[in-house]
């Protein structure tokens, strides 16, 4: 179309040139617009809890890397990372607990636990006092260990102790004699082969 402005006709498809802009305001907003500006973008940044939980998840993933690397793991070693929180607020554990599904599929099924689930008999490789979401965590990384049912008795969970979970198999029943006394213990019952298996078998946590 045209338009007739003071006996001047202006061809509205070839003379006039509409440029587009962003004008709402608040930090919270991105926007771009094209040269001509024909086009724009606006992005709404607000992070909201979900966000701010996976990217403390991915803070904890890298420390748990770094202390692998400063362990001179390789890719194949399997561990099992721990944390403990000094603030009151559990943000890792809440971060851990909405990413589980990342953790296991980067660390080969293991997620990350809070240091109360570690058994008594985990050997540590390397521990490191780390900021996450600007709070103190300590997290650990252990040797794979085997986790006891709570309340096994004694001589039973010595047994479990000395076990090496990658030789054991699913359902295994394992036999020993201990002080004059056989005794047995079978996987899935008495014990498991990794502490998230226990926990996942107990359903001691709601998020495993």
């Amino acid at each position: 179309g045209s338009l007739e402005f003071e006996g001047e006709t202006i061809d509205a498809k070839t003379e006039i040139v509409s440029k587009l802009s962003f004008s709402r305001g608040g930090d919270q907003w991105e926007s771009a617009s094209t040269q001509v500006g024909d086009c724009v973008v606006a992005i709404d940044c607000t992070q909201d809890e979900a966000i701010l939980e996976a990217g403390r998840a991915r803070e904890l993933i890298n420390h748990i890397q770094q202390l692998r690397k400063n362990a001179g793991l390789e890719l194949t070693d399997k561990v099992e990372a721990f944390f403990e929180e000094s603030d009151v607020l559990p943000l890792t554990e809440n971060a851990v607990k909405s990413n589980v599904t990342t953790f296991k599929n980067k660390f080969e099924g293991s997620v990350p636990l809070p240091r109360r689930f570690a058994p008594k008999w985990s050997v540590v490789i390397d521990s490191d006092e780390v900021e996450i979401a600007n709070a103190k965590v300590t997290v650990t990384i252990c040797r794979p260990a085997t986790a006891a049912k709570d309340g096994l008795g004694e001589s039973q969970t010595l047994f479990v102790s000395t076990l090496d979970p990658s030789t054991v198999e699913s359902g295994a029943v394992l036999a020993c004699n201990v002080d004059g006394k056989d005794i047995t213990v079978t996987e899935g019952q008495d014990f498991w082969v990794s502490t998230v298996a226990k926990l996942e078998a107990a359903k001691s946590v709601s998020w495993l």
